[in-house]
């Protein structure tokens, strides 16, 4: 993630008509490889050189595409195309204020999906509405369960002093979730440590449990954990 996305990069969805969002990911495409080629995501078909599909549709040359890319990939020269329409067109470019970092905005959904994954792996044992056990993290499974916030803490909590600092979420990266992580780069179990705090004193506490208990059952209901990117609807490419 760092190699490719650095810590100061934002994105911004920019208005494109379909024949320019083709002809500027052609122009990279052709030839080697170089810095600015562009990379999209599933939606995206591509025949050769020639971009037939966006969002899993046929592309229409005419039709205004909500595009979410760095926007200084449009101006930088890297793409020929864009650049000349942008430059023309500066009034086409989002706001400024409306940049997200990419580099934030990645590692907070890493860091609510890897809380998720830790609060099932840390939950007891759960009785569905018709009685039969299942475990929390079933997430198949629409479930109401005793939250003890206390053992749960304790389960985080290695040197028991009631406070889950950023050393014991990395732990629980490792051991409880069984990632491979490594012992000097802590950078998402930071984020998923400023995630958990819920209150935002900069610790994690019983009072931070005790809320989750209260809102993962309703959350887990409305939303059944699917906590991953939604589909791209017809419209909307991210490149």
């Amino acid at each position: 993630l760092e190699a490719e996305i650095k810590p100061d990069e934002t994105v911004g969805v920019v208005k494109m008509p379909g024949w320019l969002l083709a002809d500027g990911i052609t122009a990279t495409h052709a030839g080697d490889p170089i810095p600015g080629w562009v990379q999209y995501d599933d939606g995206v078909k591509q025949e050769g050189l020639v971009i037939t599909h966006v969002g899993g549709i046929e592309i229409e040359p005419d039709r205004i595409y909500r595009v979410a890319t760095k926007i200084s990939d449009l101006t930088n020269g890297q793409s020929k195309p864009w650049t000349e329409y942008y430059k023309e067109h500066p009034e086409c470019l989002p706001p400024k204020g409306a940049y997200v970092n990419l580099y934030s905005e990645l590692m907070a959904f890493f860091a609510k999906n890897m809380w998720r994954k830790i609060w099932e792996a840390i939950g007891p044992e759960a009785t569905t509405k018709n009685g039969s056990v299942i475990y929390s993290n079933d997430p198949t499974e629409l479930c109401t369960y005793d939250c003890d916030p206390s053992e749960r803490l304790e389960r985080l909590d290695l040197d028991q002093d009631g406070i889950v600092t950023v050393d014991e979420i990395h732990n629980a990266l490792r051991d409880v979730v069984g990632l491979s992580v490594d012992p000097t780069e802590k950078s998402l179990a930071e984020f998923v440590h400023s995630f958990a705090d819920t209150t935002g004193d900069g610790v994690v506490t019983l009072e931070d449990f005790e809320t989750f208990c209260e809102e993962m059952p309703a959350f887990y209901e409305s939303q059944k954990w699917r906590l991953a990117f939604p589909k791209v609807a017809a419209d909307s490419v991210a490149v």
